[in-house]
This record gives structure tokens, C-alpha cells and sequence, in this order.
């Protein structure tokens, strides 16, 4: 705001009757302090609209000021109770946005660990994948299911091992495979389930070996213990 705009935009009568906001009321003042003629206006408009007020002071008058003050005192009341009612609402409204922030923010805290968790395994299986320490089995179908194939990786120091489905029959409801590991002069032994749906985007991990003849996948039927040899492979 410049001084031609107070002197000139009625701003000084304004503020004078009350009818600027804190921030133009702040501005008037500082131009007053910068510009005598600003200053001057206001005490000049400061006068006038006393001198009017007391011309204007007779009992008649007074009793309509008064009447009117209490017109304006009813009216403060009903307007402070308004805004009472209103700030309690706000305040619910707000607390509840406030609670509804806190929530969506420890949901976003727990899927970003989510995803940190995914990238840093990710990362972890890439460099595992490739290694030169880790070596692939392939495991290719068998008996009824010759086109079954699978990559299974294997680190030949630590004996870590995950698998990748390639092409497994979709088995009926119930069934799963079973991954297992013979062993020619020891039991053999389990080492890990695949659960449909199969996914093959997805690494299983299996159970680390290290000394073992051959992998096999089986399906079963876990309600007649049937097993059927769908996949093969020696290690030898």
C-alpha cells in the first residue's frame, strides 16, 4: 500500500472507525510513522468524527445509543454463542482429521518399510542369483508330466538353495508339491513345499544342502497321501 492509496482510497477513515482488518490497520500505522501528512489525516478524521458525535449527543439520541447498544449486546451474545458452537465443531473436526492423519501416516511408515524390505531382498537374490558360487539345477518333467520344469539355485560354499517354476501342472484343489532331496545312504529328506497358486515371478526359498544325490518334486494329495513324481534331477 502506498501513501496516494491511504490519502487518497479512504483507508485513513477506515481506520479511524474501526473497519480495517489487523494487517490494514498495521499498514496505515506505518505510513503514518513514514509520512507526517498521513498522521495529520488521521487526527483530522479522528476530530471530525468526534465533533460529530458530539453535536449529535442529545437525550433523544442517547436513548437510541442505548437502545442500540443493547441490540448490539444481544446480538455479541448470540454471535459469541454461534462461534462457540462452531470452534467446539471445528475442534472435533479437527482432532478426528488429526487421528485420521496419524493413522494414514503409520500406514504409509509400515508400507514404506514394506518396500524398503522388498528392495533390499530383491537386491540381496540378484547378487545371490549371480554369483559365481551358485550354480543352477534344472529339473525336468517326468513319468505323465514331461513338459514340468523348474531352475533350482544352489550356493556351492553355503549349500543355499531357491527355486523358480518354469512350467508346473496347475494341480487340483487341495494338492500341493513337495520339494525333496535323496540322499543314497541317508534318509531322504524334505526340504521345501510350494502352495498354489504358483507363482512365477516368485523365488521359493528352500532348505540349504549340500550333500545329496538328486531333487525331486512330488504333488500331494494330502487327504489320500497319494505322491506323484512330476520333476527330476541329479546332482551328480
Amino acid at each position: 500500500m502506498t501513501k496516494k492509496e491511504i490519502l487518497e482510497g479512504g483507508w485513513v477513515e477506515k481506520y479511524v472507525l474501526g473497519l480495517t482488518t489487523e494487517n490494514e490497520s498495521s499498514e496505515v500505522e506505518r505510513l503514518a510513522a513514514l509520512y507526517p501528512e498521513v498522521q495529520e489525516d488521521i487526527n483530522l478524521a479522528r476530530n471530525k468524527i468526534c465533533g460529530t458525535f458530539n453535536r449529535n449527543l442529545t437525550q433523544p439520541a442517547l436513548r437510541s445509543t442505548l437502545m442500540n447498544k443493547r441490540k448490539m449486546m444481544l446480538v455479541t451474545i448470540i454471535g459469541v454463542s454461534l462461534f462457540s458452537l462452531g470452534f467446539c465443531l471445528l475442534a472435533r473436526e479437527h482432532f478426528s482429521l488429526k487421528n485420521n492423519f496419524s493413522i494414514q501416516s503409520q500406514k504409509l511408515a509400515l508400507e514404506q518399510a514394506k518396500v524398503s524390505e522388498l528392495v533390499s531382498k530383491t537386491k540381496e537374490r540378484s547378487l545371490f542369483l549371480h554369483s559365481e558360487n551358485t550354480k543352477r539345477i534344472k529339473l525336468r518333467g517326468c513319468g505323465d508330466f514331461p513338459e514340468a520344469e523348474v531352475m533350482v539355485f544352489q550356493c556351492v560354499k553355503t549349500g543355499r538353495m531357491m527355486l523358480r517354476v518354469i512350467d508346473l501342472p496347475e494341480l487340483p484343489i487341495g494338492e500341493h508339491y513337495e520339494v525333496w532331496a535323496l540322499q543314497a545312504d541317508e534318509q531322504n529328506r524334505l526340504i521345501g513345499e510350494l502352495e498354489p497358486p504358483l507363482r512365477f515371478d516368485t523365488l521359493y526359498v528352500l532348505e540349504p544342502l549340500l550333500n545329496s544325490s538328486s531333487l525331486q518334486i512330488n504333488s500331494i494329495d494330502p487327504l489320500t497321501k497319494k505322491s506323484m513324481q512330476v520333476c527330476l534331477a541329479s546332482l551328480n
